[in-house]
């Protein structure tokens, strides 16, 4: 065989210090006492879950009816057979009713007035309140104050309400 020159010699030396290091990492034995007990773990865990899921999933269905009923009963956050300008009426129009309803069951209860020197105050629902100060219930300022009625103003949709005294 013929004389290896330098080059030649590093390279191979280089070769056999990467197949002892494979043969080193392949032929070691791997730790697996850990990984099997954690398996067995989570292997219990898992049947727990998907025992109760079955016993859950058998209970509701013993009466299919009942579980067609309920999820028909329940409001649709969005019709899925809509049109996006159908869409954008029916959120406006449930808008304009949440509105006019709340606007209804509020109810305002004038019951007293009293004026010290140029200060005026209102008894609203049992509660003292002067001009342009803002009513327990949200949204609502007392616009104005005379003896007969006060004006009240809904901030959210700008709209007043005249409350006549009641004696």
């Amino acid at each position: 065989m013929a004389k290896l020159a330098n080059r030649e010699k590093i390279i191979l030396g280089v070769m056999a210090i990467a197949i002892i290091c494979a043969a080193f990492i392949y032929l070691s034995p791997k730790k697996k006492s850990v990984e099997q007990v954690d398996m067995a773990q989570k292997t219990a865990e898992l049947n727990t879950f998907v025992a109760t899921m079955a016993g859950s999933l058998k209970e509701d269905t013993n009466n299919p009816g009942t579980v067609i009923l309920a999820r028909a009963e329940k409001e649709w956050a969005q019709d899925p057979f809509l049109s996006r300008k159908d869409l954008i009426r029916w959120n406006e129009a449930k808008a304009i009713k949440a509105k006019e309803g709340a606007a209804v069951k509020i109810e305002f209860v004038y019951s007293g007035y009293f004026e010290v020197g140029k200060k005026k105050m209102a008894i609203i629902n049992g509660l003292e309140y002067t001009e342009g100060e803002a009513l327990d219930v949200k949204g609502y300022v007392l616009k104005s104050i005379s003896p007969a009625k006060v004006v009240i103003e809904n901030r959210g949709i700008g709209a007043t309400i005249s409350v006549p005294m009641q004696e």
